[in-house]
Parts: structure tokens; C-alpha cells; sequence
């Protein structure tokens, strides 16, 4: 595929899979925090095509009926495991839930986390704006998520723009 077909394949698919699905804080088509997440990756300089089609694609398997299997067939392997470390299939209580996903993306490849800085960039945004009761919950976990991404990576994450921009996001809840 072309660069741009990817994307676009990418984009059309979410579009396909997550069509009348609204986002649950602002009540948007659900493919706006989609477009907002590639939106800031491009903002920050990562327009690598896997890296951009695996935005779209994130929240398919965890909010859709779409397999992993699909994604790796439609796809291919790189963007399947970028969209494979970014689905939250943890379980347990809500606190147990976000240790784990943090735990995960800790160790997530380093595409799949410049993703996840993004999706708590414009998922934070939006929460902190829209539901600012549940605000403190969401940021205090994505927090963690920071925290535990910050231990495995050291300073090569804590000097990224990307990720500063989303600790800024996080913060805000505490303001």
C-alpha cells in the first residue's frame, strides 16, 4: 500500500467500524477522537504511515466487533501490534485495571507509546472540558500510565515534546 492508502484504508475502516458511536464526554462522532489523536501525532512530527493508520485503528478492537486477526489481514503486522498494545483487555476493579495498563504500556513498543501520549492528550482534553466530576479519576490513572512509561524509558521519553505535552494534560486536574 501507499503511503496515503494506509491511512486513508485506515481511517475509512474506523470510520466503518465505529459508525454511530459517539464519544460518551462530548457526545461528537466517536471518529473525532480518532482524527484528534492523528491530528497531534502529526502535530508533533510522527507521520510515519503504520504510526498514523494504527492511530485510527486503536480503539477498534476494545470498542467494536473488529479482531486483532482482522486488523493483521487488513493491515498488516505492524500496525496489528501496535493496535494490540494499545487495546485495553485488562480486568478487575477500575484501580487494578489502570495498574495493568500501565504495566503494559510500559513496555509497549515505543510507536505504540507516542499513540497512547496522543490519546491522553486528546482524551484528557476532552474529559477535563466536558465531565470534569470524572476529570480527576481519568487523569489520575493516565498519571500512572506516564509514571510507569517514564520508568522503562528514562529520560529519552521525559525529554519528548509529545510526552511533556501530555503530562501537562494530566496536571490539570490538580490545578
Amino acid at each position: 500500500m501507499l503511503v496515503s492508502a494506509i491511512i486513508h484504508d485506515a481511517k475509512d475502516f474506523a470510520i466503518a467500524k465505529h459508525s454511530g458511536q459517539v464519544r460518551q464526554h462530548d457526545g461528537r462522532p466517536y471518529i473525532a477522537h480518532l482524527d484528534g489523536v492523528a491530528a497531534i501525532l502529526e502535530e508533533y512530527g510522527y507521520k510515519s504511515s503504520e504510526i498514523i493508520a494504527a492511530a485510527f485503528l486503536h480503539d477498534t478492537i476494545e470498542k467494536t466487533d473488529t479482531s486483532i486477526e482482522e486488523i493483521h489481514q487488513k493491515f498488516g503486522e505492524t500496525v496489528a501490534e501496535l493496535v494490540y498494545w494499545l487495546t485495553d483487555t485488562e480486568k478487575g476493579s477500575r484501580a487494578s485495571r489502570a495498574i495493568q495498563a500501565a504495566w503494559r504500556l510500559s513496555r509497549a513498543p515505543w510507536d505504540a507509546k507516542l499513540i497512547k501520549l496522543a490519546d491522553i492528550i486528546d482524551n484528557g482534553s476532552a474529559i477535563v472540558l466536558h465531565n470534569p466530576s470524572f476529570g480527576p479519576t481519568f487523569l489520575e490513572e493516565k498519571r500512572l500510565c506516564l509514571k510507569k512509561m517514564a520508568e522503562v524509558e528514562t529520560s529519552r521519553l521525559l525529554r519528548l515534546p509529545l510526552f511533556q505535552k501530555a503530562a501537562i494534560v494530566t496536571e490539570s486536574a490538580s490545578l
